[in-house]
C-alpha cells in the first residue's frame, strides 16, 4: 500500500514539473498569407526595402540587426541571393503593447456553517475576477515583388514578450524567424 502511494506521489510531481516546463517554453503564433498567383520559383535576389533603413538622427538597434540577420540566413538557406539590384523587397516591422487579459474562476469558501433545524451547510461559490497584465509582441515580415509593388508573402508572429525574452533576444528572434520561414511556399526554391 506504501509503494503504491509513493508510486502515485512520484507520478503526480513528475507531471506538476512537466506541466510547469512546458508552459514556460511557449512558442509565438505565427499566421502567413501568401498570394496564390506568385511564381516564388521566378525570383532570385532580394533586399531589404528602402524605408526600413535608418536615415538621419535614427539609429540601428540591436533587435533591428537581430531581425535583419535572421532573415538574410533564412533567405540565404531557400536560396536566395542579396544585391542591390532585387527582384524582391523585404521589409519587416515590430509592434510591442502592454496588455491585459481578465478572466473568471469561481472560488469557494472553506468557511461551513451549522443552524439548528437546517443541518450543515458551505458558502455559495463565488466568481472572482483575476487580472493579469502582461506585453504582447508582434514581428511581421513582408516579401514584395519590386517591379509590381506588390505584396507576395506576409508572416506575423504574435507572443508574450517576458524578461527572459530580452535576456535570450538574439536566440529568441532567430528561433520565430526560422518558424516563420517554414511557411514560406515550397515553391520558393
Amino acid at each position: 500500500m506504501v509503494a503504491k502511494v509513493t508510486s502515485t506521489c512520484k507520478t503526480v510531481v513528475l507531471l506538476v514539473c512537466m506541466s510547469i516546463l512546458f508552459a514556460c517554453t511557449s512558442s509565438p503564433k505565427i499566421r502567413s498569407l501568401v498570394d496564390d498567383t506568385a511564381q516564388f520559383d521566378s525570383y532570385q535576389t532580394y533586399a531589404f526595402h528602402p524605408n526600413i533603413t535608418p536615415t538621419g538622427s535614427d539609429y540601428d538597434s540591436l533587435s533591428f540587426r537581430y531581425i535583419k540577420l535572421a532573415i538574410e540566413n533564412e533567405m540565404r538557406e531557400k536560396g536566395f541571393t542579396q544585391t542591390q539590384d532585387a527582384e524582391l523587397w523585404i521589409n519587416f516591422t515590430v509592434f510591442v503593447k502592454d496588455k491585459l487579459e481578465v478572466d473568471s474562476a469561481p472560488s469557494m469558501s472553506l468557511y461551513y456553517r451549522f443552524r439548528r433545524g437546517y443541518g450543515v451547510w458551505g458558502d455559495y461559490p463565488m466568481m472572482q475576477e483575476r487580472i493579469r497584465q502582461y506585453t504582447e509582441g508582434s514581428l511581421n515580415i513582408d516579401l514584395i515583388d519590386q517591379k509590381t509593388n506588390l505584396l507576395l508573402w506576409e508572416s506575423v508572429a504574435i507572443g508574450k514578450v517576458s524578461n527572459s525574452t530580452y535576456d535570450n533576444l538574439e536566440f529568441k528572434i532567430n528561433e520565430t524567424v526560422k518558424l516563420m520561414f517554414e511557411k514560406l511556399p515550397n515553391g520558393s526554391r
